[in-house]
């Protein structure tokens, strides 16, 4: 029976690049004693600090490799025993010639001498918890062995003379009642070995997960505390009920702790053991669990994409902790952000039991900023880790030192080890700051308010409402670091959204915000629906700039994640859009043409490292439609001949819950059949810039289809399904809900389905409608 540790946080994971390994927790945040390095010995000693068996030595050291004394042994096991209250009044008699008055240890040396351990219900038969040499002498300076340390703790345990087997040597009874309790786990000692301070410690621990001889309770039961299932950690730095701070959280409740819990055992789910006062102790995490820690590229409601572009799959109704909430996947993938760290927790089964999403640390010394440039072969930002390993990734794709740049910023999170570091600048005017200049808590830049975190308050006391800055910001959006504009410029990238009154929102694609603010009315058709760059000059307002120019090397080929000879980013944004188009933001997955011609290529972008990581391309998708039936309405003329309402094209479809629906109406300039299956692709201004009419493949049985890869072969030919495919039932004039489940719906309801695609998968087509007939 093997003890486990508190210190051994986390199970072996199963390992994968770009995931991390949970290295043990660190002694420093395990224990209050400074110099102890090793966290089987750190947590232990911790443990019995708590339980008031030690106190460490002058200076706030531990002194693991030192020797315990016999008249020290005596005392902490007096101490375990929770009778040290009775040694005052043992210190006026002589047991002992060399147990004088002077001694320090004399009245634990004699209490120890008088107290009776296993004793039968007749009060006999019992033996002393420690015992003489035989000449009258204690010897209690002399350092003690390995077997008088073990027997002495067995008869703690209850177990005398009468309970143990004879051997060669006095002690190898009681070394083998002690192996067969768990009391001697993880020490390898012969019987004179002298025992050290480190592992009297571990053999003290061992002590309390012991059953005492006839009991079926460990000995921290019987001395009135307890261990339950508690649940998934939800915080180490929780309030407790009474207002105090410092406490941990779980799934079950909150218990008050005189102790320092890593971060790490977030996320764990296990047993807490908790002292008589109902104090958290320690945290043993449940056996045979494994735990694998990502970094989020993408999410969907069936799996999620992590850097290095492997995917993980995930059903919606998997438990999800975050933000010490219990939620399902299906309530929060479509809020995740890029770069977001998650644990995945696997049961002993090795199925997935749930996710975590660590807390965000309110400030600290887990954020830093490089303000100056880096050197050559060395990150900076390691410093922040202490010791152990530990993964970095900068935007959400693995990184090395080679990789940072001057102005980056980094958080490092403890529980999964992670480093994340973002280049996000956004250079605006300040346009306003809570609670105050001074003391600023929260900065608003182009209509957004954001964190501040205290690296960046003493930059924010240089600058005054209205100026230009730019604010270094974490992946999560927090303020770390603010500089003048004119040191360094940050042209965000992101979809323009502008009303008519020259309103303005833009979404960034790198860290998922949205900010606003006015813009000419004049240049609202310009920027409406269109991939920008984002600065401000003044208060209120927005600077947007279309992105234009492809810089296209050569074609992009899309199996080898090359365009020309440049690689593509795993997390490169694609967008497609047909013409001068809105854009239609692209999974890298969905592109199913195997080459796309630099002729369908309107822009490209790179990162720092010489990756590609923007991309608009030009109707080489088919996904900038829309699709469904066409409702065509031709135009209307007076009796003069002059046009008093021009034609006008949209389509029917399904909206998210399968309800009918239709895209907005569009002058067209030319004819299309109602009710033609077909699509239509929008111009910035909301005119309809282009159409496609829908070719057939009818009589598809449902075994054709291959749900998982979403695809569906017919005539040897496979054709990939997009995920918003339409699904229409003629027989009830309904439709089903767009997607995988709309599709599965169809095929349950008939085995004659007749599909309906763009264009050749070879040109990037896919299905666009399915038709139960």
């Amino acid at each position: 029976m093997k003890r486990v540790l508190a210190a051994v946080l986390v199970a072996a994971t199963v390992a994968a690049t770009p995931l991390s390994l949970h290295p043990a927790a660190s002694a420093a945040r395990l224990s209050a004693f400074s110099d102890l390095t090793d966290p089987t010995t750190a947590e232990a000693a911790e443990f019995l600090r708590l339980m008031g068996v030690v106190n460490g030595v002058p200076g706030g050291s531990y002194n693991p490799s030192g020797t315990l004394s016999r008249a020290e042994f005596c005392k902490m096991s007096v101490s375990a025993l929770n009778r040290a209250e009775e040694e005052p009044a043992q210190r006026g008699r002589t047991i002992y010639l060399d147990v004088g008055p002077s001694h320090w240890a004399r009245g634990y040396i004699n209490l120890a001498s008088t107290i009776t351990l296993g004793a039968g219900s007749d009060g006999k038969g019992g033996t002393a918890l420690v015992a003489g040499l035989g000449d009258g002498t204690f010897r209690p300076d002399r350092p003690i062995t390995y077997g008088e340390a073990v027997t002495i703790l067995c008869r703690v345990l209850g177990y005398g003379v009468s309970d143990v087997a004879t051997g060669g040597a006095w002690y190898d009874g009681y070394l083998s009642a002690a192996a067969s309790v768990g009391l001697t786990d993880g020490l390898t000692l012969s019987g004179t070995d002298v025992i050290n301070r480190g592992q009297a410690a571990v053999l003290f621990y061992n002590l309390y997960f012991s059953k005492s001889k006839g009991s079926d309770k460990t000995y921290l039961v019987a001395q009135g505390g307890s261990e339950v299932e508690g649940g998934v950690v939800l915080s180490t730095d929780a309030t407790a009920d009474d207002g105090s701070t410092g406490a941990v959280s779980t799934t079950k409740s909150t218990y008050k702790t005189d102790r320092v819990f890593d971060p790490a055992i977030e996320g764990q789910e296990g047993k807490l053991l908790l002292d008589a006062d109902g104090k958290l102790l320690a945290f043993q995490p449940k056996k045979g669990t494994s735990q694998r820690a990502a970094n989020i590229q993408s999410t969907e409601a069936t799996y999620l994409t992590i850097s290095g572009g492997e995917k993980l799959d995930v059903e919606p109704t998997t438990v999800v902790y975050q933000n010490g909430e219990a939620k399902t996947w299906k309530d929060v993938y479509l809020n995740l952000s890029p770069s977001t760290s998650v644990t995945f927790h696997y049961g002993a089964n090795g199925k997935l039991a749930y996710l975590f999403f660590p807390s965000e640390s309110a400030d600290g010394p887990d954020t830093m900023v490089l303000r100056t440039a880096p050197g050559t072969g060395t990150n900076p930002f390691s410093a922040m880790t202490g010791s152990g390993n530990y993964t970095m990734f900068k935007n959400g794709v693995a990184a090395t030192a080679s990789d940072l740049r001057q102005y980056d910023v980094a958080t490092f999170d403890s529980a999964t080890r992670l480093i994340q570091v973002s280049d996000l600048k956004l250079t605006g005017a300040y346009e306003n700051v809570s609670p105050s200049p001074s003391s600023p808590i929260t900065i608003t830049v182009m209509g957004h308010t954001f964190p501040v975190l205290s690296s960046a308050r003493n930059d924010l006391s240089s600058f005054k409402i209205g100026d230009r800055i730019t604010l270094l910001l974490t992946a999560d959006n927090r303020v770390a670091g603010v500089v003048p504009a004119n040191t360094v410029r940050g042209e965000a990238l992101g979809v323009a959204s502008v009303s008519s009154d020259g309103q303005a929102t833009v979404k960034l694609i790198q860290g998922g915000l949205t900010v606003s603010g006015s813009v000419s009315k004049s240049t609202v058709s310009q920027y409406h629906n269109q991939l920008v760059t984002v600065t401000s000059g003044s208060t209120g307002t927005l600077s947007l700039s279309v992105v234009s120019g492809s810089n296209a090397k050569g074609a992009l080929d899309v199996a080898a994640r090359k365009l020309g000879d440049k690689p593509v980013a795993d997390n490169v944004a694609v967008y497609d859009r047909v013409k001068d188009g809105a854009v239609v933001a692209v999974k890298y997955s969905d592109l199913t043409a195997p080459s796309i011609p630099p002729s369908k290529i309107s822009f490209v972008s790179y990162d720092y490292a010489g990756r590609v990581r923007y991309l608009v391309l030009n109707d080489a998708t088919g996904d900038a439609y829309t699709y469904g039936y066409f409702s065509y309405t031709r135009a209307e003329e007076n009796e003069e001949g002059d046009v008093v309402r021009p034609a006008q094209l949209c389509v029917r479809m399904a909206d998210s819950k399968g309800a009918e629906t239709r895209s907005a109406q569009g002058g067209f300039l030319g004819t299309v059949r109602s009710d033609a299956a077909g699509g239509v692709a929008y111009a910035a201004d909301g005119r309809i810039s282009a159409t496609v009419l829908l070719q057939s493949l009818p009589g598809i049985k449902r075994s054709a289809f291959d749900p998982e890869a979403m695809t569906v072969t017919v005539a040897g030919v496979a054709y990939p399904i997009s995920e918003q495919v339409q699904c229409y039932n003629k027989a009830t004039k309904t439709w089903f809900t767009p997607g995988k489940e709309g599709m599965e719906s169809a095929r349950a309801y008939s085995d004659n389905l007749t599909l309906y695609y763009d264009r050749t998968p070879e040109n990037g087509g896919k299905i666009r409608l399915i038709v139960v007939d």
